[in-house]
């Protein structure tokens, strides 16, 4: 009695375990069916090889380059041929295929290693329709010769270099221009500026003031740039301005500049008469009615020959002198004796204030 007892005891125990080992037999078997349904890459082995993008690095005081490293993992079945880097701008969906890097591609990335490049590219350039790439999102992509590849969409760090006013004044000067220049407050680092650009010509840095470079923070107050450069042949022009950095950040603008100035001496209204006197001529001068501006004669030199211009410093009216728009001028220029250069050609310079020339040739009697 006591045995069977026994027997029945044990046979419950054992029930109990084979129910518990069938309930976990079967959640695995079950868990195993539903992650196949779901997830089979999971349980799977590649029968290709593997390659991810792990990391992506911008430094933002140098925008000339990135940093990416790229694995090939233990799992993967071979060595892998990096072929190609591009970088795309999802904002505009331009592709950019990067052609310089380091170590150099194509590249094999060795099954179980990693490899970090350098890839030379200013991701703060500017796009054909002048937006930067900054603050935006950015896929950089990485293939491989059979054409498969990864993307890895990172954003890049904010830095907004701004021109918040420019001031082309015919008026005063058209040998300086004036641009105000702002690092927004919400850039994550300071730049220095380096150089400012106008129609594609580098002004000079000892022609700009304040001295470059010169550092500006993330918030300091906008700052103006005095720019020593004639702009005459840009006038009545789109013509596109520039502030480059040491960094690689850049602003540009395409404002309109003022409209041109013409000035004219015509050769039928200089006059040289011996009877009057050969220590005197006349001329008139015009400022031209589609001129932008008045203007101020201050100067006014004759050249015979290949030899040294001769300033004119007595005049009638006296210098300076104003000349408005659509407006002629008589000027009687005195103290200079023609007299030994009969026959010969003269050049007559007209210089103004703000920067104007006009010169006309004409023959001594």
């Amino acid at each position: 009695m006591r045995l069977t007892h026994e027997i029945a005891g044990i046979s419950k125990i054992v029930l109990i375990l084979l129910l518990s080992i069938s309930f976990i037999v079967g959640a695995l078997f079950s868990y195993v069916c539903t992650m196949g349904l779901y997830a089979p890459s999971e349980f799977l082995m590649p029968d290709k090889p593997v390659m991810s993008i792990q990391s992506v690095e911008f430094s933002n005081q140098d925008t000339h380059f990135f940093d990416f490293t790229v694995l090939n993992p233990s799992y993967s079945i071979s060595d892998v041929t990096i072929t190609r880097v591009e970088t795309r701008t999802p904002d505009e969906n331009i592709v950019h295929v990067i052609t310089s890097t380091v170590p150099s591609i194509p590249f094999v990335l060795q099954k179980g290693h990693s490899q970090t490049f350098r890839a030379n590219w200013n991701w703060a350039n500017y796009s054909d329709i002048k937006l930067p790439y900054t603050d935006t999102p950015i896929e950089i992509r990485v293939f491989l010769e059979d054409g498969r590849g990864e993307i890895f969409e990172i954003r890049r760090p904010l830095t907004r270099l701004t021109i918040t006013e420019h001031k082309f004044d015919p008026s005063i000067s058209v040998n300086h221009f004036n641009l105000t220049v702002e690092n927004l407050a919400s850039s994550e680092t300071y730049v220095n500026i380096t150089a400012f650009i106008i129609g594609g010509n580098l002004v000079q840095t000892d022609k700009v003031t304040p001295t470059l470079p010169y550092m500006l923070n993330p918030g300091d107050s906008p700052v103006q740039f005095q720019c020593l450069f004639n702009w005459t042949s840009f006038m009545g022009q789109s013509v596109t301005l520039g502030v480059d950095t040491e960094q690689g950040y850049i602003a540009r603008l395409s404002p309109t500049l003022p409209g041109p100035v013409t000035l004219d001496i015509p050769t039928s209204q200089i006059v040289f008469n011996a009877t009057i006197s050969t220590q005197q001529f006349n001329m008139t001068v015009t400022n031209d009615a589609s001129s932008s501006t008045p203007v101020d004669i201050n100067r006014i030199t004759v050249t015979v020959g290949q030899q040294t211009p001769v300033n004119i410093t007595q005049t009638t009216p006296n210098m300076p002198l104003r000349l408005d728009t659509n407006t002629s001028q008589i000027i009687v220029c005195e103290g200079w004796d023609w007299s030994a250069y009969n026959g010969q050609t003269v050049k007559i310079t007209v210089y103004t204030t703000q920067g104007f020339t006009v010169s006309r040739e004409t023959q001594i009697p």
